[in-house]
Formats: structure tokens, sequence, C-alpha cells
């Protein structure tokens, strides 16, 4: 018996969309929105701005590192996307290109993201320490 390519590829992304293992489907909206808004914050070049993603001890100050004028960012890809490890704690890992201006060189950085919350979801804050830019 024969079936079309057409009609065994429609059957495979039904199976695959029916299975139970989507890592979007329980992800929190607010930490879905706290990534994007990082995402958006990286792509954009506002990397002063990371900082305001991890969570601030009031005995430390923050030390926004140098350079970071410096840095075109020229890709920001999602190598795997959000996976929980436990209700308050979930992982994703981006791949970013970026430019070193006053050089013209060409770099990438894998950032290993971990995200937790301490207020049952309210908040999303980067668990690790940002990406170097050098």
């Amino acid at each position: 018996m024969k079936y079309p390519i057409r009609t065994i590829g429609i059957v495979l992304t039904l199976l695959l969309g029916a299975c139970n293992t989507n890592p979007f489907s329980e992800q929190p909206d607010k930490l879905t929105t706290t990534a994007k808004t990082f995402e958006g914050t990286v792509r954009w070049g506002n990397l002063q701005q990371m900082y305001a993603f991890l969570k601030k001890d009031p005995s430390k100050p923050v030390e926004i590192a140098e350079g970071l004028d410096n840095v075109r960012v020229t890709s920001y890809e999602l190598i795997s996307p959000l996976s929980k490890e436990s209700d308050m704690r979930w992982r994703q890992t981006v791949l970013i290109d970026y430019v070193l201006i006053d050089r013209q060189v060409v770099r990438q950085v894998v950032d290993e993201q971990v995200w937790f919350s301490d207020d049952d979801g309210v908040s999303w804050y980067r668990e690790q320490p940002l990406p170097a830019f050098n």
C-alpha cells in the first residue's frame, strides 16, 4: 500500500502535536513574558538593562560590566526552549552573535539561562551571571 509523502507528513505532524511532552504547555505566562523581554533587551542592544533581570541584593551593589557600549548584538537564537526543572525554576539556552565595534570582531556566546521565582511566579529572575561579551 502506497501513501503519498504529503499524507505521511501530515500524520506525523498531528502525532507529534498530540504528544503531551510539549515544553510550552505549562510555562507560566510571566516567565514567558520575562524571557521574551530579556531577549528584546539583548537584541536591541540595551545591554546595561540586562542587569534589571537579576535578583537585587541590597547588601551588594550591582556592578555593570564595562565595554557594553562597544558591543552590537547581531543575532539571538534559541537553542533549547524553556524547560522545567521545578515549578519555580526553568532553563533555556540561547546563542548570541555579536560584534566588538572598535575591532570589528565577530564573536558568539552561549547563554545558559536559569530563571527562578521566589514569590510563586509573580516575578522571575536570572539565577546565574549574565553573559560576558569580550
